[in-house]
């Protein structure tokens, strides 16, 4: 009898001991306890030693506190200001930062991470290893490559956004240059070719105080090769670059057809980039199939472009060799100058003939230079607008 009382009520107390492990988050931290990062930095000048910036969230709006100092001060505008520490690691830099700091470091709000271009040249794949191994930063950090030190970066300031993390997270959003995330960056450095592209920023600081916001950035793409960079390219080779990645998503173009005084502006609406891959009695080649369809925005030549089948044939045959000279120019600057395949023709020949690749993966480095390419590109003009003719001058 007391054995079947028992039964009956020990589902009930079981339930009722679960429910009190429900009344609350054992391990919360409240907010005001938190410093936020909004973004990191991080500068070499040996391997022996690294600068971690990092870029903390004041929220005023919230009553917030004040913060300890890094390791070196810091410095910044009204929402955020940059602390550094140094370490021998970035996990070092981290805890010599954190001992320093009132409020536990927090990076669920980190935005991008910057590399200067003394670390970059160093080489960054101990320091992606850490960033992804540990449990805090996020996967989905935008990457970028700074000229000179990354700090200043983070502490230059930014007009329309609340600053400059967010400033750069924007722009990898709109997909106006290129943009790789943490994740994408450590799966790269695991590929067969081991050579691959990051967006590279130059800053262009204000003429004077007046404008002391209207911060800029020019980019281009910084190519790195066994996880050390190596070299940079402008942003017309970048553009051939993106060409043979499929990853032109929006571009306007500007050309000026053969025989015409004035210029003709398109929006590219799409594209398609193939790799078809070849080997024929031991030579590689690799043939670029290009299609894009483009819109008029803007003629400012002789063409009537409404009217004349020649003429829009003669503006796509513009469009084309235009595509042609930039593809040119990443082939020159990247394939043969600095030897790293950041296009994947690694990937395509091992697609496409995995038997030969398994034989000769080894020694890609000396084949890649040697692989011949082909381009090929078609432009469609699909609608030319209306008549915006440049008459002749007459003698």
């Amino acid at each position: 009898m007391k054995a079947k009382w028992w039964s009956r009520l020990y589902p009930q107390v079981m339930c009722a001991s679960l429910l009190l492990l429900l009344t609350g988050c054992w391990d919360r931290i409240e907010i005001n306890d938190l410093a936020l990062i909004t973004g990191a930095a991080i500068d070499r000048t040996n391997s022996n030693e690294v600068d971690l910036s990092l870029q903390i969230y004041v929220p005023r709006a919230a009553g917030g506190g004040g913060m300890g100092m890094g390791d070196k001060g810091g410095s910044g505008n009204s929402n955020t200001f940059v602390l550094t520490s140094t370490g021998v690691n970035i996990a070092d830099a981290l805890s010599h930062m954190q001992d320093k700091l009132s409020r536990k470091l927090f990076w669920g709000h980190a935005e991008v991470i910057i590399f200067g271009e003394g670390a970059a040249k160093l080489g960054i794949r101990d320091d992606v290893d850490y960033l992804m191994r540990a449990p805090q930063p996020r996967e989905r950090a935008y990457i970028y490559v700074c000229r000179n030190k990354a700090k200043s970066v983070l502490a230059f300031q930014s007009t329309l956004e609340r600053d400059t993390s967010e400033v750069l997270r924007e722009l990898a959003k709109s997909k106006s240059m290129m943009s790789f995330t943490l994740a994408e960056v450590s799966e790269m450095l695991t590929e067969k070719a081991d050579a691959f592209a990051l967006p590279w920023l130059r800053e262009l600081k204000p003429p004077n105080s007046d404008n002391i916001g209207s911060a800029r950035y020019q980019n281009g793409t910084a190519i790195f090769k066994n996880g050390h960079m190596v070299g940079l390219v402008d942003e017309q080779t970048s553009r051939g670059m993106l060409w043979l990645r499929n990853e032109i998503d929006y571009a306007i173009v500007t050309v000026v057809p053969k025989g015409e005084d004035g210029s003709i502006s398109v929006q590219m609406l799409r594209s398609k980039t193939e790799l078809i891959p070849h080997i024929r009695d031991g030579k590689w080649s690799m043939t670029v199939r290009i299609h894009s369809e483009n819109d008029t925005l803007q003629n400012a030549t002789s063409i009537n472009l409404a009217s004349s089948e020649a003429g829009v044939r003669k503006v796509e045959h513009a469009l084309e060799q235009d595509m042609k000279k930039q593809i040119g120019s990443a082939l020159r600057r990247i394939q043969l100058g600095m030897q790293a395949d950041v296009f994947d023709f690694a990937g395509e020949f091992h697609r496409a003939y995995p038997q030969i690749w398994k034989r000769t993966e080894n020694d890609w480095d000396e084949q890649f230079p040697k692989v011949e390419v082909k381009i090929e590109p078609d432009a469609v003009l699909l609608r030319p607008g209306l008549s915006n003719v440049k008459a002749k001058s007459s003698d």
